[in-house]
């Protein structure tokens, strides 16, 4: 299977993976039953983001691949870095969530690297994914989850194209 059918097919399956995670949360929102709150917890906890965690790992991994043999346009890998830096920032300004001091390090390092200076933004976007494995096997809590998702997505965007 080419490299980039198997990225696909890794999107596709994340893409149930979410859907799923959001009906479950959905579930939870809609319940008052404590049971069936615990329930939909530990299933999220235990079945869900497991699969999701492992499909992320090995969609970057795979994307980390595929994407050196990408040719991106300057402008929509500038517009990329953009939303990122743009998303990171929110993460970290939000007071009422506390992240762990682990993931804002690897998070900011990421910002770091997108603005550094007099370096095309297509390079920054290749230097960033090898960053990126490494945030997502670590270890994270729900909100952790989702404001991951929510700070790459347009990485992911961004090579979807191709």
């Amino acid at each position: 299977m080419s490299l980039s059918r198997r990225l696909a097919d890794v999107e596709k399956t994340l893409e149930y993976w979410y859907e799923t995670l959001g009906s479950m949360e959905k579930d939870f929102a809609k319940t008052y039953d404590a049971r069936a709150k615990i329930a939909i917890t530990q299933q999220i906890r235990d079945d869900i983001l497991p699969q999701i965690r492992k499909f992320e790992a090995e969609y970057w991994q795979l994307l980390r691949q595929f994407a050196p043999s990408c040719e991106v346009e300057e402008v929509d890998a500038r517009n990329a870095i953009v939303h990122v830096v743009q998303e990171v920032e929110l993460i970290e300004n939000k007071p009422s969530i506390h992240y762990s001091d682990e993931f804002m390090q690897l998070l900011l390092e990421i910002r770091d690297k997108l603005n550094e200076p007099g370096m095309p933004a297509s390079a920054k976007v290749n230097l960033a994914l090898p960053l990126i494995p490494g945030i997502l096997s670590y270890e994270v809590e729900l909100d952790t989850e989702n404001a991951l998702r929510r700070a790459l997505q347009p990485i992911r965007e961004l090579f979807r194209k191709k």
